[in-house]
């Protein structure tokens, strides 16, 4: 876990960009944009020796920090945003109760500040002050297509519990007297549009540009068989998401309804007394709702729910949302759910009768790494890595435990700096989230159970390809038969049918891709509890009702042909997923397959027919044309293939590769 520093390395960007000694100190990261950019403040002591607070952006690509503003006083800048252009800054201040104020709660109050040279850059309150949490943050990506010598940039402001607004603040092209041209802000900007009413809870993603909200909305009502029919008057919390786009209005995409029990509708300030200030990622929240989002353009969209809850019958579940005496006396159990939404399932991890004030410090991390995995980080318990694959149904989710002085608090995803990196926002440590060999074997080799083993083998052999630390662990397994014979046939059974699948998944064209759900890929997808040390971890695993109408139809998007995350996973809840055959029955296909293309057959592309005629055409009317073939065969191909399409549909596997069928035919005899 590789781990360095933010402020050490941007204040010697700063000691080489000046001769002076540089007095930097207080970083604090308050927000970063699509282009990977991040926003800091700091202070510093000018050449007159008063304590000043700067507020500037880094780029991690081009290792640039550029200093955005100064303010002559020590402000609690908790948050802030940046145009695409760098030339309108918006940010918010949180004015903590003291002594000397007249408040008794903490008050945001959002500003706005042109950067530009010809500019008098004095703050200009965009809204007043609040007890409610305020945000702010610009939406990057409008052009001036439709207006030359206008750009139209726009900021959306949060306001917790009221409303979402988008702010638009036009820049001119002006001509100066010198004939040159430069771009001008004068302050002026139209009245807002309220784009969302009352919400409870927001996210931002800055890459994709998305919003996401929970607002409360009337009960769709159904006629499903023994459904509860809800109260019109009854309010369901949902999901839903925002889609911006550069030139075109934005659209909502998603809308899914929500189980959220203590989620007020409305309220006076935060639910449970105190405010949650996360600018990256960016939400609006208060602490009674601990959710985050993680989405990727391939069409993966993670909803991570993080929550406490006691225990108190066999038929009723509880939130805990409050510091009660008999709960500091008892456990309560730890739990998070992640919605796979291209999958349409939902996976639970709960690890019971843990201490209540150890389970009320524990805040999940969340990170998407590599292309097939959700990595969650639980401090001082366990890394919990979750199969997301998009070519095969989630299944063997691997625990691995964490060292018992290891701690940490919740992290960040970082924009800008590499996969799978996170910022603890306190100390502004950056982590490299790995999952590194040693800790699997070890793992692997421990006391744990069995189905954390196949999970492990399965993901090396299926997933990271690493046959050599598979075999390895399979060679220490026979040796030690710790588990016994039928643990090490299942372990093997899991090496043989992983291996074949990503074999014949690296061999197949493109056009055979359709096929690969046929294939058996796992043959070990339950789920049983985990011990990591004294504690243990539930995993289990259910499908979303309804889910494939949660998400717009491509043919009502505003971007009809456009290709992106939501078209892509409105395609992945309503394709066919079709039962995965067992290797017994793809080992029956294959012996029927292997008549039709025999190992002696030598071209690489096709089983020609046996040639007709051979030296007598060659005689008498000369050899017939060979087909382009990268071997010289030692006869003259006629057709493609005497195989019919249907034949290749039941083979289920590449007819160019003999070598494929048999080994597939090979390996899976074992498995009978």
């Amino acid at each position: 876990m590789a781990v360095q520093n933010i402020a050490v390395k941007l204040c010697g960007i700063l000691q080489a960009q000046s001769e002076e000694d540089v007095t930097a100190r207080e970083w604090r990261l308050i927000g970063q944009e699509q282009d990977g950019s991040q926003m800091l403040s700091w202070i510093s002591t000018n050449k007159y020796g008063e304590e000043v607070l700067n507020l500037g952006m880094y780029t991690n690509k081009t290792k640039n920090l550029v200093t955005l503003h100064t303010f002559k006083e020590n402000l609690n800048i908790i948050q802030a945003s940046v145009n695409i252009t760098r030339s309108l800054l918006v940010y918010v201040v949180k004015e903590i109760p003291t002594e000397e104020n007249d408040f008794m709660e903490p008050l945001y109050c959002p500003y706005l500040i042109c950067l530009l040279d010809q500019n008098d850059k004095t703050p200009v309150e965009v809204e007043e002050k609040s007890k409610k949490q305020i945000m702010v943050q610009y939406v990057h990506g409008k052009s001036n297509k439709y207006s030359p010598g206008i750009r139209n940039d726009r900021f959306l402001l949060f306001k917790h519990l009221e409303c979402i607004k988008i702010y638009r603040t036009p820049m001119f092209l002006n001509e100066c007297d010198d004939g040159s041209e430069k771009w001008g802000f004068d302050g002026i900007y139209p009245e807002p549009e309220t784009i969302v009413k009352v919400f409870s809870w927001a996210q931002w993603d800055c890459v994709n540009q998305i919003l996401y909200y929970i607002h409360h909305r009337a009960p769709t009502q159904s006629f499903a068989e023994g459904e509860e029919v809800k109260s019109p008057t009854e309010m369901t919390p949902t999901l839903s998401a925002l889609q911006f786009h550069a030139d075109l209005p934005h659209e909502t995409v998603l809308n899914i309804p929500l189980s959220l029990p203590h989620v007020p509708s409305t309220s006076d300030g935060a639910a449970c007394g105190a405010y949650e200030d996360d600018p990256v990622p960016l939400r609006v929240h208060d602490c009674s709702i601990d959710l985050q989002i993680l989405c990727d353009q391939r069409g993966v969209l993670c909803i991570c729910h993080h929550y406490l809850y006691k225990p108190l019958d066999d038929s009723m579940t509880s939130l805990v949302l409050e510091d009660s005496a008999d709960l500091k006396d008892s456990g309560v159990n730890f739990a998070y759910s992640i919605t796979l939404l291209q999958h349409g399932c939902v996976v639970h991890s709960v690890v019971p009768d843990l201490p209540w004030a150890r389970a009320k410090s524990l805040r999940p991390s969340y990170t998407l790494y590599g292309d097939n995995h959700l990595l969650v980080k639980i401090p001082m318990l366990f890394t919990h890595l979750i199969d997301i694959s998009l070519y095969h149904e989630p299944c063997c989710h691997v625990v691995i435990p964490l060292e018992d002085s290891e701690d940490g608090p919740s992290l960040a995803p970082l924009v800008g700096w590499g996969p799978h990196v996170m910022v603890d926002l306190k100390t502004l440590d950056v982590i490299t989230m790995t999952v590194q060999e040693k800790d699997l074997a070890n793992t692997f080799k421990s006391g744990t159970i069995l189905e954390n083993k196949l999970a492990i083998m399965h993901y090396l052999v299926l997933h990271e390809g690493n046959m050599d630390l598979a075999e390895e662990l399979i060679s220490w397994m026979c040796v030690r038969q710790r588990d016994g014979l039928g643990a090490f046939q299942r372990v093997m059974q899991e090496y043989l049918v992983g291996a074949t699948y990503a074999l014949t998944r690296r061999t197949l064209p493109s056009t055979a891709l359709a096929l690969m759900p046929l294939l058996p890929h796992s043959l070990h997808a339950s789920f049983a509890d985990v011990k990591v040390g004294g504690t243990v971890v539930s995993v289990s695993q259910e499908q979303l009702w309804g889910g494939a109408a949660v998400v717009l139809a491509p043919r009502q998007r505003v971007l009809q042909f456009a290709e992106d995350v939501w078209t892509r996973v409105w395609h992945a809840l309503h394709a066919t997923r079709p039962t995965a055959l067992h290797p017994r029955h793809v080992l029956d296909k294959l012996r029927v397959s292997l008549h039709c293309y025999q190992p002696e057959a030598l071209s690489r592309c096709s089983t020609p027919l046996s040639p007709v005629g051979g030296a007598g055409a060659g005689v008498l009317g000369g050899a017939p044309a060979r087909r382009p073939s990268a071997v010289e065969l030692p006869f003259y191909e006629l057709d493609v293939c005497t195989a019919s399409k249907q034949e290749h549909v039941i083979a289920a596997v590449s007819p160019h590769t003999s070598a494929v069928s048999s080994q597939h035919a090979a390996i899976s005899m074992p498995l009978l």
